[in-house]
């Protein structure tokens, strides 16, 4: 994934596919070859639901004190090139 390979040193980037069991994960990751990055497998929903997340494609930046705000409309890569700016 070209942003974890851009500013994997200064974020983490972990994949959350809600509703999904582990095997379903594995299977997704081999698909789209994300396998550099840490996925968490959700498979009662308990993380998308703690972060508001109600549709894929939706990204959650978490900062060093625990705040969060969710995006995901638009590049992943412009969000966090527009939070490593701030």
């Amino acid at each position: 994934m070209e942003v974890e390979q851009l500013y994997g040193d200064q974020v983490r980037i972990v994949g959350v596919p809600g509703l999904a069991n582990e095997r379903q994960m594995i299977q997704f990751v081999e698909g789209t070859g994300s396998d550099a990055l840490t996925h968490v497998p959700d498979d009662d929903g308990e993380i998308w639901t703690r972060f508001g997340v109600m549709q894929q494609r939706t990204y959650v930046f978490i900062n060093d004190d625990g705040a969060w705000r969710t995006s995901g409309y638009g590049s992943l890569q412009e969000d966090v090139e527009g939070l490593i700016a701030q």
